[in-house]
């Protein structure tokens, strides 16, 4: 070891506090550093086992294939493994209430094919023969076909063919009354089967597909004809596809996208830009944040070292040999502070997620025993690793640069920091006059010495933007995440048919489902479709959403003379309650208190789709603001000269419970259920009613509601869980929050680990200037008028240059988003406002914590102290 590398040990010894500092900091950049990449690594790992979850643990599948061929697979040196499902055959299922899944389909597992697929069981046990089946949960909450553990089935077996063809899972049921082929069973042996266990619907059942899964075991004696089903695992996943293209030319096969999606294999650009572009971002703006952190804490370093540079300088020593050392501190430094800052954030990281770990169970309602735990991978370290050494070194390279520029004399005599210029000093009378000549002291310190304190403004600057910043940039994606994607306000629906009212009563089956318990709100309505086109005056087209229309059909799509505008309309009844409700929750006037017997409706107005032409999102008003009391002419058809007028109510944005948001290009026209017999000719008898509940759990509400309408007799097919289609959702618009909190804590902290390091650091190497202020009479009192002044003067100036900046970052944002998603420029004020009061809060508890440190000092040992 040379002798400048010894220097810096032992200067690193002498300066303890400062050296701690400088790890600390380094610690902190690290395990944020090391906490997203091990939050990225462990969300794909989450992702991947939902695939697996849901649709097993294979990379490519091929249908209709032969047993020779299989066996060739379990040779082939690329395999690394396969499972199978032996295809027997369909079985009709008498009493399926689902007029287009009428059949049984019966699989038989092959080797290691339940530990691959997703088989989860719902009640009892796996066949052991192949005389025991399991069947699907949904045979009976679809299907409308009970059966119980122990039943006895005998199935008449066969083929599903159509001219001449045999058809499988993939091939819908060719139903008869939709005209064109049609489809016969073709039995071919009969069995008989135990039934030993339910299990969820497996995702690799086709939503097409006409038969509910039953699986039994494989046996020996099989018959020549089957086919079977074979789900494949290269040894590289990437390899997967043109492997299959390569071996089963003219076979039907498909790949487990998502799972290779969510691995990496499939470049999607979707799925990267929310995980890799976000963690990017936030990398990057953590490193950034991080640099400025231990920047400080060198740069302060570096500073009061300047007059050991000059010695060593006189004496011979080069520039890259001063350098050298820095940089030997900076590494020496990182050794002993990646290490423990990536064990922190390791452990920082597993802890919020454990901790959190029922939360996002619940908002995803996952069931299947997958959670977002923590998975610390290669990749996620190295990285961490990489991007912390490269923030030390960067933060230690650019103060010692600057440093070694001095002349060796100038070092020395430490003149560089202090330069005094005539009437650079002098001091307002006003802060004289508020701040006594504590303050003044101060502003004329601030004013000799700018590079110490500007290095202070600086962090309360950088802390304001990236707070700001990060805010605005976390509002505008979950802005994005809940423009783009569309949810249902309810879980669960069923539709009351006009045939059932001789068997039960609506209103006595309504109240009593809405009163099971779980249900957490309900309503019921009736979907119109008679009405499709409504005349709208033109001057009554919001200018943005005529804008759109031009660049999508061009600039003389609305002709200047043009008097009215067609637009798609749809029609919503909605019970009497709800509808009070929704009048109420708008501000709008209910309909009883208006002169006229005639019925009024409410129009929702507001559009969220994708226009595939201009590659945007969009969420458009067809109607100008402001627009509260209007008529609107609806047309039966579209070339109609006649219209029905009617009134409307009012124009909002939401809809109520049960109602679907607006399609592309479409108005909704709500009206009260009890308005049908007026508009509808008598018809209040005689429509399918649909029942809309919203639930705390919609597993637990559907069963039951399920088994209610069971033990009336009332058919079951339209009972529909729309909460299990909606899931994919819910996890999106969870992991944009989840996303977006995390990074705003990251930045918080990085942002108030800055100003503090920064602030106590700075008012530490103040210790000789506190001293001689002691030394001249300055009391405790005017100590605290000089550093209530600084504390004012820095979060000023901080604010003062960071909001502006943060404003321009903000409108960046705006203007990167908006290439994708139509929308409108806002700055989140609420940030603003908190960052304003925490600034000040920041600097001066930390100003209050510093001093408290050094008030005990003795004035003479202080005077005498030098860093060295």
């Amino acid at each position: 070891m040379n002798v400048f590398y010894k220097l810096t040990l032992k200067i690193l010894e002498k300066n303890k506090a400062r050296t701690l500092v400088t790890i600390i900091g380094i610690i902190l950049s690290a395990s944020m550093i090391t906490a997203v990449t091990c939050f990225i690594s462990s969300l794909q790992d989450f992702l991947v086992d939902m695939v697996v979850a849901r649709e097993g643990d294979w990379y490519g599948v091929v249908y209709d294939v032969k047993k020779e061929q299989i066996e060739s697979l379990k040779k082939d040196k690329e395999v690394k493994s396969v499972v199978w499902l032996r295809k027997i055959g369909y079985a009709w299922l008498e009493g399926s209430q689902n007029e287009y899944k009428p059949y049984l389909f019966i699989g038989a597992m092959g080797e290691g094919f339940k530990d691959s697929m997703p088989i989860h069981l719902t009640e009892g046990r796996m066949p052991e023969s192949n005389s025991e089946i399991i069947l699907p949960k949904h045979v009976e909450t679809n299907g409308g076909v009970k059966f119980k553990i122990g039943d006895i089935l005998s199935l008449e077996i066969g083929d599903r063919i159509s001219d001449g063809f045999k058809l499988n899972q993939n091939n819908s049921y060719l139903h008869e009354k939709d005209g064109g082929e049609t489809e016969e069973l073709v039995v071919r042996e009969r069995r008989t089967f135990t039934v030993v266990g339910f299990y969820e619907r497996p995702g690799f059942e086709p939503f097409i597909a006409p038969g509910y899964t039953a699986l039994t075991v494989e046996d020996n004696n099989a018959f020549s004809s089957y086919d079977y089903d074979v789900y494949i695992k290269t040894k590289k996943m990437s390899g997967i596809i043109d492997f299959m293209d390569e071996k089963f030319q003219g076979h039907g096969r498909r790949i487990n996208d998502d799972l290779l999606r969510f691995s990496g294999v499939i470049y999607d650009p979707t799925f990267k830009g929310i995980l890799y572009g976000l963690a990017g971002i936030l990398i990057a703006l953590i490193m950034f944040g991080s640099i400025l952190l231990i920047y400080n804490a060198f740069s302060i370093s570096v500073n009061e070292r300047t007059k050991q540079f000059g010695i060593l300088a006189s004496i011979g020593a080069t520039r890259r040999q001063m350098l050298k050392s820095v940089l030997f501190e900076a590494c020496f430094l990182s050794l002993i502070g990646i290490p423990f800052g990536i064990l922190a954030g390791v452990l920082g990281i597993g802890v919020t997620l454990k901790l959190t770990e029922d939360l996002f169970v619940s908002f995803l309602q996952v069931d299947n025993g997958v959670v977002l735990d923590l998975h610390v991978s290669l990749g996620a370290v190295v990285v961490a690793i990489v991007v912390g050494f490269a923030t030390v070194l960067i933060s230690a390279y650019i103060p010692a640069k600057r440093a070694l520029r001095i002349s060796p004399i100038d070092a020395i005599r430490q003149t560089q920091d202090i330069k005094i210029e005539a009437k650079k000093v002098k001091t307002s009378k006003l802060v004289y006059k508020l701040f006594g000549f504590e303050g003044m002291i101060a502003s004329k310190n601030f004013k000799r010495n700018r590079r110490k304190y500007r290095t202070t403004v600086v962090s309360l600057f950088m802390s304001v933007v990236l707070f700001i910043s990060s805010s605005s940039f976390c509002a505008y994606i979950t802005k994005s995440a809940n423009s783009v994607v569309r949810r249902l306000d309810y879980d669960i629906s069923y539709t009351f048919t006009s045939d059932l009212k001789e068997k039960y009563s609506f209103d006595e089956l309504y109240g009593e489902l809405s009163q099971i318990n779980g249900v957490a709100d309900s309503s019921y309505g009736y979907f119109y479709r008679d009405f499709e086109y409504a005349k709208i005056p033109t001057g009554l087209l919001n200018k943005e959403y005529i804008s759109h229309l031009e660049k999508r059909y061009g600039e003389n799509y609305m002709e200047t003379d043009l008097e009215y505008y067609l637009v798609n309309i749809r029609v919503y009844f909605v019970d009497d309650v709800t509808y009070e409700k929704y009048l109420k929750e708008n501000s709008l006037a209910s309909n009883t208190n208006r002169n006229s017997n005639v019925p009024h409706a409410v129009v929702v107005d507001s559009m969220k789709f994708y226009d595939a032409q201009q590659k945007k999102h969009y969420t458009l008003n067809l109607l100008d603001e402001g627009i509260h009391d209007i008529t609107v002419e609806m047309l039966k058809e579209r070339e109609d000269a006649a219209g029905e007028k009617i009134d409307i109510v009012g124009v909002t944005d939401s809809v109520p419970l049960g109602v679907q948001d607006n399609l592309p290009y479409m108005l909704t026209v709500i009206y009260p259920f009890s308005a049908i017999s007026a508009l509808q000719e008598g018809k209040n008898g005689e429509v399918d009613v649909t029942m809309y509940f919203k639930t705390e759990d919609h597993r637990i509400v559907f069963d039951r509601i399920y088994k209610v309408l069971n033990e009336k007799g009332l058919p079951v097919s339209r009972l529909i869980n729309y909460a299990e289609t909606d899931e994919a959702n819910r996890a999106l618009i969870t992991i944009v929050n989840v996303f977006s909190y995390g990074f705003i804590v990251l930045i918080s902290l990085i942002a108030l680990a800055n100003v503090f390091n920064t602030i106590s650091t700075n008012i530490s190497l103040r210790r000789r200037e506190f001293a001689m202020l002691k030394s001249i009479g300055m009391t405790e009192k005017g100590f605290s008028k000089m550093m209530n002044y600084e504390c004012l003067l820095y979060g000023i100036k901080g604010l003062m240059y960071g909001i502006p900046v943060s404003i321009g970052v903000t409108y960046l944002i705006y203007r990167s988003i908006a290439e994708g998603l139509e929308t409108k420029f806002f700055v989140p004020w609420y940030s603003m406002a908190i960052t304003v009061g925490s600034v000040f809060i920041v600097v001066f508890s930390t100003m209050l914590y510093s001093m408290s440190k050094i008030k005990k000092d003795n004035p003479i040992d202080a005077l005498r102290n030098e860093n060295l």
